[in-house]
């Protein structure tokens, strides 16, 4: 970096830390999010004035209102006024980038949690039910792609940097819950519930001494970080950062390659009594390594968790994939099915898939005329796809060892985002009599 850049950049640390904005650890090891880059480019974008003249109307009333400027007024008139003390919202710039790429479904979910009525009627953009007017457009890319949400999401992450920037922190959590599959593990050891309450086990103090415990066995240079508990309906999120692979990075500006490891996210989610429990990870052992430790600490005993297994029967899929194959429209549609073994010369493997989200319902008809039903032949199936919701999910029917016509159905959840994937699991146990597990699992070593 040029030195003058250079020198451009620690002005704009001092001018953060006077403005009382939280400090490096905050951004770049809570957040995860480099602060230099985004310093860079601001001073090569026409700096915190230009960056103010880009914000949605929704985003300069959340801005007035932290400086006690009356933001009940139009965006062309509210501009220039929020514009001459642009300076004080240095800050806010790194919310932006921070903002960038969060799930929508987190940011909006957390806002309704912790910001009052009035905050939210600021950033709620005018429906025919509401009636709130509208702010004039921007010219900013990014606030344009929301024109069709109800909020206007960074306007929301303002407002909740402002209410409290711990909510910055538990948002970045949130979003990864939004973003990953999660392997369901039940409790294989039978143990009966003890008289303390599991909030007392996840507590910060215990279980840092639990992944002490745990990393001092494990003995492999790594360590184990806790980055946060949350309780949400009688369930416990535990979030955990470690150490993964070795791995490198190359310094900015021609600096040394820096060693060391890339970072796994473990997040354990334990329903109330810790008889099952929820693994996202990148790694396979040791978070349920690291899940049987806390068991084992709040049963008083010895505990394992297991992959979590639910038994359907051939016969049960044969009528769900009847069922659905001939509906073109409604809540489920088939859009795929990959045949391991077609009744085409030499058996090989098929797949029938419309790529426009349409049911495949017609085109396996047809099929069905000319060389035999593919359907009824659940061993043969390697998966299906369902449209739902406006999105693609994959059913994959996994044969259970030694059990003839018996399988475990699993589904890609992480197509789903965490409020969705209940309500899909509801709906198929419901409508169709399946029981539907993540296609995430979980193993130790040797296995």
């Amino acid at each position: 970096m040029p030195q003058s850049d250079a020198n451009d950049v620690v002005a704009l640390v001092d001018r953060l830390e006077r403005l009382g904005v939280p400090g490096q650890k905050y951004w770049e090891d809570d957040l995860e999010m480099p602060r230099e880059p985004v310093l860079r480019r601001l001073e090569e974008n026409g700096g915190v004035s230009g960056w103010v003249a880009k914000r949605t109307g929704y985003q300069l009333q959340v801005l007035a209102r932290q400086i006690g400027i009356d933001g009940d007024c139009s965006t062309r008139a509210l501009r220039p006024t929020v514009a001459e003390r642009a300076d004080e919202f240095l800050g806010y710039v790194l919310v932006a980038a921070f903002a960038k790429g969060k799930s929508k479904v987190a940011i909006l979910g957390l806002s309704k949690e912790r910001l009052p009525e009035e905050v939210l009627a600021i950033c709620r953009k005018p429906t025919p039910s509401n009636g709130v007017p509208a702010p004039e457009p921007s010219d900013d890319k990014d606030a344009d792609e929301e024109a069709e949400e109800e909020y206007d999401t960074l306007a929301l992450v303002f407002a909740l940097y402002a209410a409290a920037p711990e909510n910055l922190r538990r948002l970045f959590h949130s979003d990864k819950i939004q973003k990953t599959g999660f392997a369901r593990m039940e409790l294989a050891t039978k143990a009966r519930r003890p008289e303390n309450s599991l909030a007392k086990v996840l507590q910060h103090e215990p279980l840092t001494r639990i992944l002490q415990a745990f990393d001092r066995r494990k003995d492999d240079g790594r360590w184990s970080e806790l980055k946060d508990v949350v309780a949400s309906d009688g369930r416990f999120f535990v979030f955990i950062r470690r150490p993964h692979r070795r791995h490198y990075i190359c310094v900015a500006d021609g600096g040394p390659v820096v060693h060391g490891y890339d970072p796994e996210w473990i997040i354990l989610d334990f329903e109330e009594g810790a008889k099952r429990v929820k693994i996202s990870s990148r790694s396979d052992a040791v978070p349920l390594e690291i899940a049987d430790c806390v068991a084992t600490e709040y049963f008083g005993k010895p505990c394992r968790y297991d992959n979590e297994s639910t038994i359907t029967y051939a016969a049960q899929i044969e009528r769900f994939l009847d069922d659905v194959a001939p509906r073109s429209r409604g809540t489920l549609v088939l859009v795929e099915m990959a045949v391991r073994n077609s009744p085409l010369k030499g058996a090989p493997k098929l797949k029938v898939s419309d790529e426009t989200s349409n049911s495949i319902g017609p085109a396996l008809a047809d099929f069905a005329r000319a060389l035999g039903e593919p359907l009824h032949r659940v061993e043969h199936l390697d998966s299906v796809k369902v449209h739902y919701r406006r999105k693609r999910i994959s059913l994959i029917f996994e044969k259970l060892d030694g059990k003839d016509g018996e399988y475990d159905v699993r589904y890609t959840d992480h197509r789903l985002n965490g409020f969705e994937r209940t309500p899909f699991e509801d709906y198929m146990r419901d409508e169709h009599g399946l029981e539907i597990l993540s296609t995430e699992k979980r193993h130790r070593r040797g296995r």
